[in-house]
């Protein structure tokens, strides 16, 4: 900082004969300088005492300040990764310290060819107590406004006699012009400058002398940013480059978008995409044109948000951080869609598109099964990987398929093989993920894995490609950008180091700021693993173990060498024609959009209330200044010039109107207490000459218009009362005359009153201005406020009904008791402004089928005609609609529309509601409407229920939050959706809605939802027979022909919790169990014929209807032997732990002696898995209660990977043996299930499931084996019902007590993936993380 001026300067500048200051300045000259015997020193800048010699041969000898050389040596040193440009010192004598002024200055020396000098602050710098010092640099008149010189630099204060004794402090500074100066403020305090700490020691200042050093190196700057503050920074200016915005965590996307825009023949064809007729709000190509266009042109920073609204992001969206893999092939699946049928069409394939083989290839046979893919970029583990190639070697590893393990050949039979993948080519663009984000199965989470990964400036691929593969061009590769995330898997930051071109110069693209770095510091800063920190003589020092740099490489992209020249082209790319035209007419509409706020910022909007607006005004006040205005009654609204004068406003409102300036007065509005607007006082005389900006500053309050109200001349207007202010006690009021037989009102115009006058005194001039019989009775009321509309006494003065100007009174005749006047509801005014402030337009709008959850009907009205979803079409989403803008009462439609509009009041009760719909819709029963509130998201919320208070308010969401849009009619309007029941709503309340999940008869993959109403108290077989007659009926429809030739069939009723069976439901368990939080899922299983036992034993697990026992589905696989015995067993679904339970369990009949194989096929068409899904599924058979997977029985190991204590000696799953640590366990009766075995049901929590392997064989469809894939070679010799026998050996499997049927109390668990999950890949693939900013 400049403390001073220049003449300021020159006076503190000591003279050269001063006897108080003596300068010894020393540069570093080639002649050593001789000094006296080095001492003893620390680093901390504390006053060092000299040390005895037996103390000082065991401590480092440190020199003195005057062994210049060796103390900068020792004291100053130079990082590795730096360069010294030139170093030198200085000396400052100090006699007299008494005798310095409160600021000094040293003589200027040079170090480095620069100019320095030594600020001094002897009494302290915004401090009393503390000496402060600085080192300050001097530019050259030609050095120009922006230079900088980075420097390392000590100043230090010693006793002038002994130089052992000093007190020192080091830093390094960028010095700018902006910060020419640098050290310290509070560098020694006062009191320990002249009082040593020790009576042995010398003080620093002794007899008034002191020495004050400076020693400095200045290092080399070669990228030109060394220690920058990065204040005012242009990256335009320094790199040449700019960069781009971080709209909050989008920094992912803006490190890919810089590397993409420096690969030219990229940004070559996205220019040359057709965008001319695009919406700039949708189109993603004409967005990202428009980026690299900015790039390529701009001096700031560009902004991204246009291209994030194009891929349909709101500003929620773009703080959520996605994945850059995922963000770079969604980017480029969009463009290659709009490629399609261009000139450019397949150049996101020519430039990023390679191809693999992923193969099975026999040892001892002729026989290759192989498939080839094409890839956009490759993933590569990190973990166990030390290099780039050891990834490729990892990613290429072969494996043998042998013993066990054999390959079905197909004409060859079980085959050993090797199994692997090999490239077939690699892209001009090679972009390569780094996977360092895994699933780790010890903690059950995702984690980053920070290990050292090395990768180099260059690569030869050649190595990995299959022997197939074109080897005409040299395929080495060459780094072109680094992809670096910094940060954990809770929260990191992206920023990409990229090389523009060719050469070796390297840029650190972080947002929006660009920075150039040293080459070395792309890879050896991101390679990963431990953290290193260097010593004081450069050299690594390693940190604490498992410190690992968090900060490291996560995507890379290479340029292969032989085609750099054609992806790489030198220039910038030419730009579309159309895109300059479109970003000039944006910059022009820009500028136009300041000019007016520029104007605007000048101009004051004038609001003006005349006599039609109050006219056809329908609601409290005069008008309505705001939105709730009628579009078609709208008011005067002009921008005028603030310094107007409001004569020259009148003048200019005369002609837009036809009128003469002294034909209307104008009044000021002001915002009463109650909330209303009225006429204040009328501007007159001197007020003509106040501006527009002094009457809304002075009369308009705090609105950002100034408002008036016009009153135009009348009959009852007094003379001259343009220019004349109102008369004590005259007042002037607002009159509004009420027609009940129609529902309006109409402003007649305005009285003029005296205070002393009756109330009743002014109904000649009500009947005359309304047009009525001179004995018309009236009735008056005053319009206070919304909800306070008081009748007058007519015999009141108006002074005692405090009556005042701009006060409104209403009036209208009074109303007859019989006839059509007794049945209107709007028959007096106080009732009409109620409508009218409760007033509100509401759609109606049946809710759709296909959002009902229920596959089966639910329990709407089959057949009947459905709309839109909210927020669709205003039409219903393209049914027929009723709407007739609410005119009159608002009814509209005919019997056949499914969407209708009114307009009513909040407060209308819902059977009126409900009346006036049924009728719209020509529904017979309005009782069989039911309601649901919308929210303001277009989301169906919960029914309303039928009170005797309920209105149409309880069927509107609240408006605290999102505050509903007002239409034409300056109304509120809101969304109701209905449903048309099958029986009516009282009935409706008196049962409940169970969701039944019900699986058909194909595979447990036909599933549906069925909803259905049973009566709150009772027992299950009233859901039984409902379930049941909704699943005849919707089979019914599906059968060909006849809708009669449905043919008998059972379900089998069971409730779920945790994905595992609970309870067999047999129709006599009370209802109000049946949906709770403790019994969870309730499953209807169609009995298929796999399932089935030779029909004597129908019974078991099976219920029907009550007098239906004996309907069954049968057919040929029904016709089992009567001899042959079957059990029911659970079935459920894992993955990889048993607590860790999925989909929807099933029972599955096992028979005595039915080998695996058949078993295996039979389980496999109930789940509906094609041969892949069961090759890879694990298959374990335990006893009920049993949560470990290694106390199981392994049958097929699958996918499995556990080291079970089942496997026998030789090493082979599914050895039948019985696990010694598990007691037999009884038989256990399906109706006894709660006291029998304990509940499997374990915790609900799902666990989320990694995604399962994506390396598949390539072969594609072959013959099934008989040998079930995975299990053991001796497989067909299994038989589940053998094992689980063993397993419950204490009691006969099939033992029934009283005819009940009975269970085992086995299971056979499946371990797969959950492919249904919503989580589905949230574990395994990194590039469905979100890493939070």
């Amino acid at each position: 900082m400049d403390y001073n001026s220049e003449v300021e300067r020159d006076a503190l500048q000591p003279p050269a004969h001063d006897a108080a200051i003596r300068d010894t300045s020393e540069l570093s000259s080639d002649a050593p300088r001789v000094s006296p015997p080095s001492r003893t020193a620390d680093f901390s800048g504390r006053i060092v005492p000299p040390v005895p010699p037996v103390v000082a041969q065991h401590q480092q000898t440190i020199p003195t300040v005057l062994d210049e050389e060796e103390y900068m040596a020792k004291q100053i040193v130079v990082p590795h990764n730096l360069e010294e440009e030139g170093h030198g010192w200085f000396h400052w004598e100090i006699e007299d310290w008494t005798q310095l002024q409160d600021r000094a200055i040293s003589k200027t020396f040079t170090v480095a060819g620069r100019d320095w000098d030594i600020l001094l602050f002897p009494r302290g710098n915004q401090s009393g107590e503390i000496v402060s010092m600085y080192i300050e640099h001097k530019p050259k008149e030609d050095d120009g406004s922006d230079w900088h010189v980075c420097a390392m630099f000590e100043l230090t204060m010693s006793n002038v006699d002994k130089p052992e004794v000093f007190k020192s402090n080091p830093s390094r500074h960028r010095f700018t012009q902006e910060e020419s100066d640098w050290g310290f403020t509070r560098f020694i305090d006062i009191r320990t400058l002249v009082t040593p700490p020790d009576d042995e020691l010398p003080s620093l200042v002794e007899n008034g002398r002191v020495r004050i050093s400076a020693f400095v190196r200045v290092i080399k700057d070669p990228l030109g940013v060394l220690w920058h503050n990065f204040y005012n920074y242009n990256s335009r200016k320094h790199t040449g480059f700019v960069g781009l915005k971080n709209q909050g965590a989008t920094c992912y996307m803006n490190s890919l978008l810089q590397s993409l825009y420096f690969t030219n023949d990229f940004r070559n064809a996205v220019y040359k995409i057709p965008t001319e007729n695009d919406d700039p709000k949708k189109s993603v190509a004409l967005a990202l044109q428009r980026v690299f266009y900015d790039l390529q042109v701009s001096s700031e920073p560009v902004d991204t948000t246009a291209l994030t609204k194009s891929f349909g992001w709101d500003s929620y969206e773009s703080f959520m951080q996605h994945d850059v893999q995922e963000f770079n092939r969604v980017l480029q699946d969009n463009l290659e869609t709009k490629m399609k049928g261009t000139i450019v069409d397949g150049a996101i394939a020519k430039l990023f598109e390679g191809k693999m083989k992923s193969y099975v290839r026999c040892v001892n046979v002729e026989y290759e099964s192989s498939r080839v893919e094409n890839y956009y970029d490759i993933a590569l583990n990190v973990k166990g990987c030390a290099t780039l190639r050891d990834s490729f070697a990892n990613y290429c590893e072969v494996e043998m398929l042998d013993g066990e393990n054999k390959y079905q050949a197909e004409g060859h039979g079980l085959q050993d093989a090797r199994k692997g993948v090999i490239f077939e080519s690699f892209p001009p663009v090679l972009q390569l993920q780094l996977k360092r984000f895994e699933y780790d199965f010890t903690r059950d989470a995702m984690v980053k894995i920070n290990d050292r990964h090395e990768f180099p400036p260059t690569i030869d691929l050649e190595e990995f490609l299959s022997d197939d593969a074109d080897r005409s061009m040299s395929w080495k590769y060459s780094l072109h950008g680094v992809l670096v995330h910094s940060g954990d898997l809770h929260g990191g930051h992206y920023f990409g180091l990229l090389r523009p071109t060719m050469e070796d110069k390297w840029f650190r693209f972080d947002d929006d700021r660009v920075v150039p770095v040293f080459p070395e510091e792309v890879f050896e800063e991101y390679y990963g693993g431990e953290l290193t920190q260097m010593n004081a003589h450069g050299g690594p020092v390693r940190m604490r173990q498992n410190s690992k740099r968090f900060t490291n490489a996560y995507m890379l992209v290479y340029i292969r060498q032989a085609l750099s020249d054609e992806v790489m082209c030198g220039g910038d790319a030419p730009v579309p024609g159309h895109l300059i035209k479109r970003i000039q007419q944006d910059k022009d509409a820009e500028e136009r959009r300041i000019r007016e706020r520029q104007e605007l910022a000048n101009m004051v909007r004038v609001t003006v209330v005349g006599k039609d607006q109050f006219s056809k005004h329908q609601g409290f006040d005069l008008c309505q200044f705001n939105q709730r205005q009628a579009k078609d009654n709208q008011l005067f609204s002009e921008l005028m010039p603030r310094n107007a004068t409001l004569g020259s406003f009148k003048k200019f409102y005369a002609e837009r109107f036809g009128m003469r300036p002294t034909d209307f007065r104008l009044w000021t509005m002001v915002p009463r207490v109650n909330k209303t607007v009225r006429c204040d006082m009328p501007l007159v005389g001197d007020s003509n000459e106040m501006t527009l900006a002094q009457l809304k500053e002075n009369r308009g309050h705090k609105w950002a218009d100034l408002r008036l109200f016009c009153e135009e001349s009348s009959e009852n207007s007094p003379e001259a009362f343009h220019a004349e202010k109102l008369k004590p006690g005259i007042h002037l009021i607002h009159i509004k005359y009420y027609l009940p037989e129609e529902g309006r009102i109409v402003g007649l115009g305005n009285l003029y009153i005296q205070a002393d006058q009756r109330v009743g005194d002014i109904m000649p001039d009500l009947r005359r201005m309304a047009g009525l019989p001179a004995d018309a009775a009236l009735t008056l009321y005053e319009e206070v406020k919304p909800s306070l509309i008081e009748e007058m006494n007519t015999e009141y003065t108006f002074h005692r009904a405090e009556i005042q100007s701009g006060d409104i009174i209403c009036f209208q005749q009074q109303t007859q008791s019989t006839g059509a006047a007794a049945d209107n509801e709007l028959d007096t005014v106080a009732k009409f402004f109620d409508d009218i402030e409760n007033r509100v337009s509401v759609e109606f709008v049946e809710r759709p089928t296909r959002g009902d959850g229920d596959d089966f009907g639910g329990v709407t009205k089959k057949g009947t005609k459905t709309a839109g979803n909210v927020g669709d079409s205003p039409n219903g989403g393209g049914n027929d609609t009723s709407n007739n803008g609410g005119v009159e009462n608002g009814d509209s439609g005919n019997g056949n529309d499914s969407v209708y509009v009114t307009v009513a009041s909040t407060k209308t009760p819902y059977d009126q509601i409900a009346q006036r719909l049924a009728k719209a819709i020509g529904e017979r029963d309005p009782l069989r409407l039911r309601f649901y509130v919308v929210g303001s998201n277009g989301q169906m919320r919960q029914p309303v229920r039928r009170l005797a208070a309920t209105t149409l308010g309880d069927m509107l969401p609240s408006i605290n939050y999102a505050p509903p849009p007002i239409n034409a009619d300056g109304l509120k309007e809101y969304v109701v959706m209905y449903e048309r029941l099958e029986v009516d709503i009282m009935q409706i309340e008196k049962l409940r809605n169970i969701r039944v999940t019900y699986i058909g008869k194909k595979s447990m993959k036909d599933e549906h939802a069925v909803e259905v109403l049973v009566p709150k108290i009772g027992t299950t077989q009233t859901l039984i027979e409902a379930v049941y007659a909704k699943v005849e009926s919707a089979l019914r429809k599906t059968q060909d022909g006849d809708g009669d030739a449905v043919r008998p069939f059972a379900l089998r009723f069971y409730t779920v919790a945790g994905h595992r069976l609970r309870q067999l439901v047999n129709g006599s368990e009370s209802i109000e169990e049946m949906g709770s939080q403790r019994v969870g899922e309730v499953v209807a299983e169609y009995v298929s014929s796999d399932d089935q036992q030779p029909q004597q034993q129908q019974p078991m697990a099976v219920v029907t209807p009550k007098g239906d026992e004996s309907r069954m589905d049968t057919d040929e696989e029904d016709t089992k032997a009567s001899n042959v015995m079957g059990v029911d067993v659970e079935v459920f679904h894992f993955y990889r732990d048993l607590t860790h339970t999925h989909s929807v369990p099933f029972l599955f009949r096992i028979f005595a002696g039915e080998p695996w194989a058949d078993t295996w096929a039979r389980l496999g068409r109930r789940l509906g898995l094609g041969e892949k899904e069961l090759k890879s599924m694990g298959v374990v058979v335990g006893p009920q209660g049993v949560v470990d997977v290694r106390a199981c029985q392994v049958v097929q190991e699958g996918s499995l990977g556990i080291d079970s204590n089942n496997h026998s000696g030789n090493g082979k799953p599914g050895s039948v043996t019985s696990p010694t640590a598990t007691p037999p366990l009884t038989a256990t009766a399906a109706a006894d299930t709660e006291s029998g075995a304990a509940d499997p049901a374990g915790d609900d929590t799902q666990h989320l499931q990694s995604q399962s392997q994506s390396q598949v064989d390539a072969g594609g469809a072959e013959a099934v084996s008989p040998v079930i894939a995975g299990a053991p070679a001796d497989a067909e010799g299994l038989c589940v019902w053998d094992i689980i026998q063993r397993m419950v050996s204490a009691q006969p499997i099939l033992e029934e007590t009283g005819g009940r049927p009975r269970i085992t109390p086995g299971f056979i668990a499946l371990n797969h993936i959950d492919r249904s999950s919503r989580y589905r890949g949230a574990q395994h693939q990194e590039r469905a993380i979100r890493i939070l900013n």
